[in-house]
């Protein structure tokens, strides 16, 4: 048995659930409750949840019989991509070198894996066995709050995923969420020494999910996230850089350091508020809910949209 997004599982055919948008990746989940404590996630260790859930999406359980003509099913409905997650647990890294291999046998899809490994030697075997890109989750960029939130050193984890950057340019990725305490100027300086890298990051607006230590926090203000998403674009697109970028005391962006003129140029096509990460990987409603805020666009924005995403982003910065 294996765990499928419930898009995924939609779009493969696997249920006759009707989705408001199809995700171009089709989502695995392996393992059930990780020994990491993460208290914004429902899959951490003694989290009082519900044990199919990862983000708001729910993750029913299907057998692996179904898995290869759902796939394939799946590609017809426009998915180009599988992202494989698992859970931290106490056996090493071979379940995940053969679920790596398993899937590489049924599909020909790039496969993501989004995992807990603890060295470069990991990731490498991880690498031959199939995997086209690995993601080492950092989440929360600020050292104190990663240790309250995540338990361990912010710093370990940034070596190995910097040190794995290196040794294997282009096939790194990461996570990072927006909106647990951090100040904008610390998401930045850890967003431009990831981007130097080639690194490449996922952005989540953080969601409060009930039964987390974290069910009664709140989203990130939306002109907050907005800013975060065109400073990373325009980072990672080498259209500005990060010592140009002005903050007021409180660590919140003010400036991109470029006329306006060119950076309504440069965003006006509305791709940086886009879902961000690995190729093809759109994450539909995983940060909200159909009809409410839309954080990541899942598919390009309409004129209208991206006339409001504008109008918000100019008005809150400065200069």
């Amino acid at each position: 048995m294996i765990r499928i997004s419930a898009g995924s599982a939609a779009c493969m055919g696997l249920t006759t659930n009707k989705m408001d948008a199809y995700p171009t990746t089709a989502y695995f989940l392996s393992g059930n409750s990780c020994r990491m404590g993460c208290s914004f996630c429902p899959q951490g260790s003694g989290n009082n949840v519900i044990l199919d859930r990862l983000g708001r999406v729910n993750w029913p359980e299907f057998a692996w019989e179904s898995v290869k003509e759902g796939l394939h099913r799946a590609e017809k409905n426009g998915t180009r991509r599988i992202c494989l997650q698992s859970v931290r647990h106490d056996i090493g890294i071979e379940p995940l070198l053969k679920l790596v291999k398993r899937f590489k046998e049924i599909s020909d899809l790039p496969l993501s894996l989004s995992a807990w490994i603890k060295d470069q030697d990991e990731a490498t075997a991880l690498f031959k066995a199939g995997a086209d890109r690995i993601s080492v989750s950092i989440d929360v960029v600020d050292p104190d709050l990663y240790r309250t939130y995540k338990g361990g050193s912010l710093e370990e984890r940034l070596d190995l995923l910097l040190g794995c950057a290196k040794e294997l340019p282009g096939k790194m990725s990461t996570h990072i969420i927006c909106g647990l305490g951090e100040s904008e100027k610390e998401a930045f300086g850890l967003i431009d020494r990831l981007v130097k890298a080639g690194i490449t990051i996922a952005l989540f607006a953080f969601v409060p999910l009930k039964g987390t230590p974290l069910e009664r926090g709140s989203p990130p203000p939306v002109e907050s996230y907005r800013r975060v998403q065109a400073g990373y674009f325009l980072l990672e697109e080498a259209l500005a850089e990060y010592e140009s970028f002005k903050f007021d005391e409180r660590g919140r962006l003010i400036s991109f350091g470029i006329p306006k003129s060119r950076l309504r140029k440069h965003l006006y096509p509305g791709t940086a508020f886009q879902t961000s990460g690995c190729p093809d990987c759109n994450r539909p409603f995983y940060n909200e809910r159909p009809g409410g805020i839309i954080y990541n666009y899942h598919r390009p924005l309409s004129k209208k949209e991206r006339a409001a995403g504008l109008e918000l982003l100019f008005k809150s910065l400065q200069e």
